[in-house]
């Protein structure tokens, strides 16, 4: 009896399995045919439009460094957490770098996805653990602001 449980056990665990996240590929950087100045304004604009919060900007040195509180599944994939643990939250930061060197200055964008799992006790004596996953942008974001310049 004891290994009909215990066969049953492993089969529901690996029923539950997570399922990692997936691989994306896009451009990050593209160069744009503006001014310096006007590039840089659509940027700001494109941000406080959206009540995207920035945490730092220094227009001087072209870094505009920004964090999300909160992203779903179309920003990035933090595959599915296993049946024996749960999502607590997710966090996105971001930063947007306007390089002047060259003909024509590029805009690079850059993110960074993660998400906070716990996992469940399977009994009143046990503590549940608490770590993060890299969750892969799947581009979204990047392509968003680069979109905006044009």
């Amino acid at each position: 009896m004891n290994r009909l449980y215990f066969a049953l056990a492993i089969g529901l665990l690996s029923a539950c399995a997570a399922t990692p996240p997936g691989a994306y590929n896009f451009d990050r950087s593209k160069p744009f045919n503006q001014p310096y100045d006007q590039l840089w304004e659509t940027l700001v604009g494109f941000l406080a439009t959206r009540n995207i919060q920035i945490k730092n900007i220094a227009k001087d040195s072209g870094v505009i460094y920004g964090e999300q509180a909160a992203f779903d599944d179309n920003i990035a994939d933090c595959g599915v957490p296993g049946g024996l643990e749960r999502q607590v939250s997710r966090v996105g930061t971001f930063n947007i770098f306007v390089a002047r060197s060259g003909e024509q200055p590029v805009v690079t964008v850059n993110t960074k996805f993660s998400e906070i799992r716990r996992s469940v006790p399977i009994s009143r004596y046990e503590t549940p653990r608490s770590w993060s996953v890299d969750c892969p942008s799947k581009g979204t974001v990047e392509r968003a602001i680069l979109a905006v310049v044009n």
